[in-house]
């Protein structure tokens, strides 16, 4: 009768691994160990997409697979869309000489840079030309920034922000 048990325990347990390891890498399923990065924005609360997938809005943290380069696009009304990466680099293990299969495939020696992502998000008030009279222009933009803080459409601190973006465009040209 043991010896019964023991035979059928060593056939169905290697065979139960096999099987329900390889779950895992059927195609289209399998993305590897995956990495908790940051997205922070300034302003707060744009909106998150992940590879074309809303995804949450900032500040946030996900985890992602660490295999795979990631596009993150943050979007937030008055502003323009900002487009950033995760990107995989090599990590500290690959240095390893000896490399085993089933880490190489999971993302073992990679690791997403960077891990923090800090974006400011360039107001929609910033021009993209000066145009013929640009002190006119800086003028109306100026005014701008000032109805929208008046208005509660933005806070002092995006306020100072934007101000600050359009002043380094007239000063770049």
């Amino acid at each position: 009768m043991k010896f019964l048990s023991l035979l059928i325990l060593v056939c169905i347990g290697p065979i139960t691994l096999i099987f329900t390891g390889c779950t895992s890498f059927e195609e289209g399923t399998f993305e590897g160990l995956p990495q908790e990065v940051i997205i922070l924005s300034f302003p707060t609360e744009a909106s998150v997409y992940i590879n074309g997938v809303a995804t949450g809005i900032t500040p946030m943290e996900i985890k992602l697979p660490r295999k795979l380069t990631h596009e993150v696009r943050l979007e937030k009304r008055g502003y323009n869309p900002a487009v950033k990466y995760f990107s995989p680099v090599p990590n500290e293990k690959a240095d390893n000489f000896i490399r085993f299969g089933l880490e190489r495939d999971l993302g073992f020696y990679v690791d997403l840079e960077p891990g923090k992502m800090e974006t400011e998000m360039i107001s929609g008030l910033v021009p993209v030309s000066t145009g013929a009279d640009p002190f006119k222009r800086f003028a109306q933009r100026a005014l701008a920034a000032d109805e929208k803080l008046e208005s509660g459409e933005i806070t002092p601190m995006e306020h100072k922000v934007i101000i600050k973006q359009i002043i380094n465009f007239f000063q770049e040209q």
